[in-house]
């Protein structure tokens, strides 16, 4: 008997596109034989949508979605569709593959959605998603573990208006310029500038507070190179992939770069041409954050090297395309990757819901009936 697993892509994000071709590539590759798919589509206004019609990136063009899918929602395990204000049963999922990028998916909200009503999840758990969705928090997490990153400083919107202007001295003696900005909870390279002088750094951190409320300063290496690891389980074995050197004419990866003109997998050297020394450490570095931070799924490490030096800048726990590239030379082979994406999450689902929790425990029982009005 097939599974029914849900594929949920979009998101209240800057990157509700990118994450569309993402779902779809994902809801056309699973395995057929062993699944029943239903792709789920969550609309930048927060709407949710299911339908067989938005496996086809076709359906988006012109908001036809609206027209093609049902208003959905999730209540308990089961996925409804929504018509005349009336829940109709479309399927109990089994588990579900989280392909939303960015904030309001990759954050830990569609973690925190399967979770509260019982679906397994293919994908990193809420609390790492919600971790390394913050690149301060991901900066304090590396340091705990050993993983070198480069002097930051954290700034956020209500204190950059009552003391703007000490922030701009603390980046200028602890850091130098330059400086790279970026809001703290944004991915795709949106919103990041870099200030070589106090006048650039002024105007990038106005520019990058009207895409987030918090955004880190940090030092920006003028020799550099970008360099990527993905990595998975299957079973107890961590699998890393190898790395990844994307290309870019410009001063950081933009959103250009990686999705434009054929996307990163058309514009890198793969295998990165670095030493055996720096690409044995980014694949340490990427099974230690996997292993240490419970992760699940897929994700894609990304590192900055200078030198010999190697620096961790973040996690990507819904890597553009799954990361497909990084791991099969054609991408109808990820099919079988992505079988083991949600093998692993229904047994671990399994062996959580296998745990006790505590009901009934008394405390109630012992609370006089005028306690509910104190206060």
């Amino acid at each position: 008997m097939r599974k029914n697993v849900a594929v949920i892509f979009g998101g209240r994000s800057c990157e509700n596109e990118i994450s569309i071709i993402t779902g779809a590539m994902t809801a056309n590759l699973l395995d057929t034989e062993r699944y029943e798919v239903y792709p789920v589509y969550i609309a930048q206004s927060g709407e949710m949508y299911a339908g067989k019609e938005l496996q086809d990136t076709d359906s988006f063009r012109g908001a036809n979605y609206q027209k093609k899918a049902d208003r959905a929602a999730f209540l308990g395990n089961t996925l409804y569709a929504v018509r005349r204000r009336k829940l109709h049963p479309l399927a109990k999922i089994d588990c579900a593959i989280n392909c939303c990028h960015d904030m309001g998916g990759e954050d830990g909200a569609v973690a925190a959605l399967l979770d509260m009503n019982g679906i397994a999840d293919a994908s990193p758990d809420m609390a790492a998603s919600a971790l390394f969705m913050d690149k301060a928090l991901t900066k304090l997490a590396a340091k705990a573990l050993g993983v070198r990153t480069l002097p930051y400083f954290r700034i956020s919107e209500a204190e950059y208006k009552k003391r703007g202007a000490f922030a701009v001295r603390c980046i200028e003696e602890r850091l130098g310029y330059p400086v790279i900005v970026k809001p703290a909870r944004q991915g795709s390279s949106i919103g990041i500038a870099v200030a070589e002088d106090r006048a650039r750094l002024l105007a990038a951190i106005e520019a990058a507070f009207h895409y987030d409320t918090l955004l880190i300063a940090e030092k920006y290496l003028s020799e550099r190179r970008e360099i990527n690891c993905a990595c998975y389980k299957n079973g107890d074995e961590l699998v890393v992939s190898c790395c990844e050197e994307p290309k870019t004419s410009h001063k950081f990866l933009t959103f250009g770069d990686k999705y434009l003109d054929g996307g990163k997998e058309n514009k890198s050297d793969f295998p990165a041409k670095i030493s055996k020394a720096s690409a044995e450490l980014v694949q340490g570095y990427t099974k230690l954050l996997y292993r240490r931070l419970n992760l699940r799924g897929v994700v894609r490490a990304d590192f900055l090297l200078s030198g010999n030096e190697v620096y961790f800048n973040e996690m990507n726990t819904v890597p553009g395309s799954l990361a497909w590239y990084l791991f099969c030379k054609n991408m109808g082979d990820f099919k079988h990757l992505l079988t083991a994406f949600v093998e692993q999450g229904i047994c671990d689902f399994v062996a959580r819901s296998e745990k006790k929790m505590l009901a009934g425990c008394g405390v109630l029982k012992g609370t006089r009936a005028g306690a509910k009005r104190r206060g």
